[in-house]
């Protein structure tokens, strides 16, 4: 048994102390009887006292002490927890950092039925183990935070039958999972976490292949021609004009990266830019370029690619199982720009899978421990919030109190009347 206000049986206790001793040091005056020889006595005052220490009334006391005490468990609101049941919750990955999702789907098997399972992969939606019954997994990075921040709010709503909750994680780790939140979400589990290691998805280190859709003579074209990575049917798509609806249907499909890279202003419908300007440098993640490029639109969504003040120059549109990256970048088709190494390198974070390359390497073992964490699972009490919880037993506490509060009246006034 636990208690939402705990401080409230002390109040209690403190009470029936204070109650215990008004009643020793309550005063009782006699019963006047009309005395014949009381002429004799002297007219003088008489200041005579007398102290009793006799404990009378105790059926008064007992109900005074009983009426505070159920009050004050009342306040304290009484809260029975479960009786050593223990609820699991299982992170289980999905994302492109698992090698096999048939070795989670193994894990998920060993560890029993009964638990609760939350897939997750960039995001943690909700505890729905039949997204695990892919054939493959997301190709989506994936999100440790978003996981234990799902996790954390289901195990909140536990069932009140339930003591305590294991938290168990299968996942890879990869260190691309983790951020500057992960930690710190961790800190707010009040008990320990079972990590379960699969096998990472490895990195080949091999540039993609890319079909091409442009003119002849076009400057992208070129450079990723001198690259060596141009072949039909490939799993990315540079379209260097207008989209069409056949495009957004063939991005839906898993692993597939639609790259829209107009080459003039004809081919976008993006929102123009308030005031057009132009700066000297554009980066991404493999890489930097540096020359004169115009910027004519306003991108809006996750930046792949920023320019030199910090906006975005490229963001990816997530579509289906698949993406699309808009290239706002306008190139100058009598540079040569394109033809040199910085080019390639600058391109190669626009032509990786959606989500961005692969960073397959595991965190440090220091940060493997801290997730993990030490000591006893997490208690179910520790979990909810107290402010919002109730129990079921206050109103009849309650009751209980207001009825011994009546006897108590009605009792000191029997007493009264015989005394």
């Amino acid at each position: 048994m636990t208690w939402l206000v705990p401080s409230a049986l002390a109040i209690a206790g403190v009470a029936s102390v204070i109650a215990i001793a008004l009643h020793f040091i309550a005063r009782s005056r006699p019963v006047a009887e009309p005395l014949p020889t009381a002429r004799f006595i002297p007219p003088n005052p008489v200041h005579a006292r007398s102290r009793s220490f006799a404990l009378t009334d105790l059926l008064l006391l007992a109900v005074r002490m009983a009426a505070l005490l159920a009050i004050g468990l009342a306040v304290a609101a009484p809260a029975i927890s479960g009786r050593g049941r223990v609820e699991r919750i299982v992170m289980a990955d999905r994302s492109r950092d698992v090698a096999d999702i048939a070795e989670v789907r193994d894990s998920l098997r060993a560890l029993g039925a009964g638990s609760v399972i939350i897939p997750f992969d960039s995001a943690a939606a909700g505890a729905d183990p039949r997204a695990l019954a892919d054939e493959t997994a997301s190709d989506a990075r994936g999100s440790v935070s978003a996981a234990l921040a799902r996790a954390i709010r289901v195990a909140a709503s536990a069932p009140a039958s339930t003591d305590s909750v294991e938290l168990v994680l299968v996942s890879p780790l990869a260190r691309e999972e983790l951020d500057n939140a992960t930690l710190r979400i961790r800190a707010a589990w009040p008990g320990r976490v079972r990590i379960v290691r699969v096998k990472a998805a490895a990195d080949t280190g091999v540039a993609p292949l890319v079909s091409i859709r442009a003119t002849s003579n076009d400057a992208v074209a070129a450079g990723l021609a001198l690259m060596g990575v141009v072949a039909p049917n490939a799993s990315v798509r540079v379209v260097r004009g207008s989209l069409f609806p056949d495009d957004s249907v063939w991005a839906t499909s898993a692993g597939r990266v639609l790259v829209h890279w107009p080459a003039s202003e004809a081919f976008a419908d993006w929102p123009p830019r308030a005031v057009i300007d132009a700066v000297g440098g554009v980066a991404s993640n493999s890489g930097t370029m540096v020359a004169r490029f115009p910027r004519l639109w306003v991108l809006d969504g996750p930046a792949v690619a920023r320019w030199s003040d910090g906006t975005a120059a490229a963001v990816e549109q997530r579509v289906g199982n698949g993406c699309i990256r808009h290239v706002g970048i306008l190139i100058d088709e009598a540079s040569d720009v394109t033809l040199r190494a910085p080019f390639r390198r600058f391109v190669s974070a626009l032509l990786g899978p959606c989500g961005g390359a692969r960073v397959t390497d595991g965190p440090a073992a220091a940060t493997v421990a801290a997730l993990a964490g030490s000591g006893p699972l997490a208690t179910t009490s520790a979990l909810r919030d107290v402010s919002t919880q109730t129990s079921r037993w206050t109103p009849w506490l309650f009751m209980l109190g207001a009825l011994l509060l009546i006897g108590e009246l009605a009792l000191r006034r029997s007493v009264t009347r015989t005394a």
